[in-house]
């Protein structure tokens, strides 16, 4: 099946690249500017998927974040799914809190792959940060979570169903 290699070849490419991020992000100031939408860590209280002051649309989808680095993050994970076969957007908050719109025909491995793998590219990218990694589906409901527990060094996935 072509669109279930595509979606493999994806969340390989995702694994394979996350130890790329300091590369392809950079290493510049992450601090946020205190302008924007106002975000205060606490993403319960906020649209989760709205778009951020950096950013805008990119190369078919939408990568935004709330400092230059959490945007240039948002592209970097647009940039490893070109075909937009699992991801359509992506928006960084806090250097530590990334939110990604994912296909309809996603499979939940699929998505589990993926979260897995983001999640361990921002530890690189953003460290000695609490990081989390949540994937919505195209209406914007909650599909499922990835946290990095720092004492552990490991991904939990939670899904929602």
């Amino acid at each position: 099946m072509k669109t279930g290699r595509s979606l493999q070849t994806v969340a390989t490419r995702l694994m394979l690249l996350s130890v790329l991020m300091l590369a392809a992000v950079g290493c510049g100031d992450s601090t946020t500017t205190g302008t924007g939408t106002g975000s205060t860590g606490d993403a319960t209280t906020q649209d989760p998927l709205a778009r951020e002051q950096y950013g805008g649309d990119y190369s078919g989808g939408v990568a935004t974040g709330d400092t230059e680095a959490g945007a240039a993050y948002a592209k970097w994970v647009l940039d490893q799914d070109p075909e937009r076969a699992i991801i359509t957007d992506a928006v960084m908050r806090d250097d530590s809190n990334l939110g990604v719109k994912v296909q309809p025909d996603a499979t939940k491995g699929d998505v589990n792959n993926l979260l897995v793998a983001l999640t361990q590219g921002m530890v690189q990218q953003f460290p000695n940060r609490d990081v989390k990694v949540t994937a919505f589906f195209q209406s914007g409901d909650k599909m499922a979570e990835a946290v990095y527990n720092r004492q552990t060094q490991q991904v939990d996935v939670q899904f929602t169903q």
